[in-house]
């Protein structure tokens, strides 16, 4: 017990009260206590301290701190002055004083005067705790009032001053700002113009004009600037739980017309959001309005080449002859500050490509006996016509193909489809799961030795040699689960790879080697293919409607050339 720390929390809510000395106040009569009451060394004792924090909650930082340490039992007495220093709340306290008993630690406050030993005390500070509670919430519900009844006065209650406005410290409410008045009327004609709130934002990201924090646009952020009340002088209170909560009812809001110059015309206003309405209503206000109820089979797949962003859907296009409807994809960087120029994307150009690619390397693993060499690997999988325009692969993703081909790498050509190497024997699995062993043994003496070996490799070299034997226990650990899996190119498991009648024709079509029709097989069953292609490709990279690498699950990667 000797041992242990006696912990001295001391918290005040306001700056006027850490300005008053209430800090120090507290901090002389907790450690007089200590000294003249308990005849506690002086080594032992540790002030917690919250300056400006309120006790309506437990996020406080010196408290965490102090909660911590009664967990691990480092400490014996908890001692505060009054007891809604430590919280007003009742199911906090309780949470609190459940980790106080289960670790041993008494708790003492000095301005009430009990002791949490007697069932009588405990009694006490429970019902102290109700009516401190209680003064919390009269507080709060008066705090209110006070904020709707100088909002019904039409006086401003100290939020931040929307875009557009500047705060007039000497008037106290909100002015228009010389330097964003311009550009909030130009958003307002430019929806007027036709345009949208995902138009808005490219242009103002695109002409560096910055958000009130000095960010960049979201269509929300354009949305919300325009759906303001007060752009036109109107003044709204209360409308939402929290900054970002959801919408009060409208009996709780206040909402007085006419009490700021309006920065807008209240009839374009009017209209801009009559408009707003009516997009909503017709669920197109952004190109990027979520599709719902509909699969687009390469959403989440696609990063783009030039600025390295991903790729969102943009709609559905019409139905073909044949019943498909093909998603169509645009890099999200046009719409951000980026400003990306890359080109959209559409199922009917990358759904092809990927699926007869992924035929073209099944291809490749059941004609390995005739591949003898890079050049002849990249035959082969060029010999598909899908990829007429491409003049070939780079070199180090040919030869680490051809490694996988003829096992010399532990793991499989595609994930999901392992290629079997005929070695499934009991031996075979015994030496790969010892060289995992040995393995994750180097790993184990590499960070020893860059740890504690001052002498030893700087960090760069380290994170190369971690990274390098990382990917080889991915490898290893790839080759023995490939061990006992059958291949798809070799022996088509239906019960365990395919899932369904449409997987088995997609599954049957990329083992028959003939040109596979994309669209046909997306109109059986979409739903199925996005599974079946999200269960070999990783990602991809596009570039102007063209796919530069293809990086599958077990991380091989192909990097194509374009003429």
């Amino acid at each position: 017990m000797d041992e242990k720390i006696v912990a001295l929390y001391v918290r005040v809510s306001t700056g006027y009260q850490v300005d008053k000395d209430s800090l120090p106040f507290q901090k002389k009569e907790l450690k007089s206590y200590c000294e003249h009451m308990l005849h506690i060394n002086k080594k032992r004792i540790e002030v917690f301290e919250d300056a400006g924090r309120s006790g309506k909650n437990t996020k406080r930082p010196a408290f965490e701190r102090m909660m911590e340490k009664v967990k691990s039992g480092q400490v014996s007495h908890v001692i505060v002055y009054k007891i809604d220093r430590i919280t007003r709340n009742l199911v906090d306290f309780s949470l609190m004083y459940d980790d106080f008993k289960y670790n041993n630690v008494t708790f003492i406050s000095l301005n009430e005067q009990f002791d949490t030993s007697s069932a009588i005390g405990e009694a006490i500070l429970k019902i102290i705790l109700v009516f401190a509670e209680l003064e919390r919430k009269l507080t709060s519900e008066r705090v209110k009032d006070v904020m709707i009844g100088r909002a019904q006065n039409k006086q401003w209650n100290g939020a931040r001053v929307p875009y557009g406005w500047d705060w007039d410290a000497e008037k106290k409410c909100p002015v228009h700002s010389e330097k964003e008045a311009p550009y909030a009327k130009a958003m307002y004609q430019m929806y007027l113009d036709g345009g949208s709130s995902v138009t808005i934002c490219d242009y103002n990201n695109s002409h560096n004009i910055p958000t009130k924090r000095g960010g960049e646009w979201t269509s929300k952020t354009v949305a919300d600037f325009l759906r303001n009340p007060i752009n036109k002088g109107d003044y709204r209170y209360n409308y939402r739980e929290s900054a970002r909560g959801k919408k009060k009812s409208d009996d709780e809001v206040v909402y007085i017309k006419d009490v700021f110059p309006p920065l807008i015309d209240p009839k374009i206003w009017d209209e801009v959001n009559r408009r707003m309405d009516a997009n909503s209503q017709n669920r197109n206000t952004s190109v990027f309005h979520p599709i719902r109820k509909r699969c687009n089979v390469f959403a989440g797949l696609m990063i783009c080449g030039k600025c390295g962003s991903g790729y969102q859907v943009k709609g559905k296009d019409s139905r073909k002859g044949d019943g498909f409807r093909p998603s169509s994809y645009a890099c999200t960087g046009k719409y951000q500050k980026k400003n990306c120029d890359n080109l959209n994307v559409s199922d009917v150009k990358i759904g092809p490509f990927v699926l007869n690619y992924i035929a073209a390397m099944v291809d490749a693993s059941k004609s390995r006996r005739f591949i003898k060499d890079c050049e002849s690997l990249e035959r082969v999988i060029l010999s598909h016509v899908s990829f007429s325009d491409v003049v070939g692969i780079s070199a180090s993703s040919l030869q680490d193909t051809l490694d996988l081909l003829f096992g010399r790498s532990g793991s499989e050509l595609l994930s999901g489809n392992p290629i079997s190497s005929g070695a499934t024997d009991e031996s075979k699995t015994t030496e790969l799961k010892e060289k995992l062993q040995r393995t994750d043994r180097a790993l184990e003496r590499l960070k020893k030795a860059y740890l504690f070996d001052d002498d030893g490799m700087d960090e760069k070299e380290f994170l190369e040699m971690k990274s390098k034997l990382e990917i080889d226990r991915i490898k290893l650990e790839n080759s023995i689960k490939g061990l006992a899996s059958s291949s798809i190119s070799e022996n088509v498991d239906q019960a365990a790879f395919l899932k369904s009648a449409s997987q088995f024709l997609i599954s049957h079509k990329i083992n028959s080697g003939d040109y596979i029709d994309y669209s046909r097989l997306a109109a059986l069953d979409e739903d199925s293919m996005k599974a079946f292609v999200n269960s070999i490709i990783d990602h991809i990279v596009v570039l102007d409607k063209r796919i530069t690498e293809i990086v599958f699950k077990n991380g091989l990667t192909h990097t194509l050339l374009y003429r």
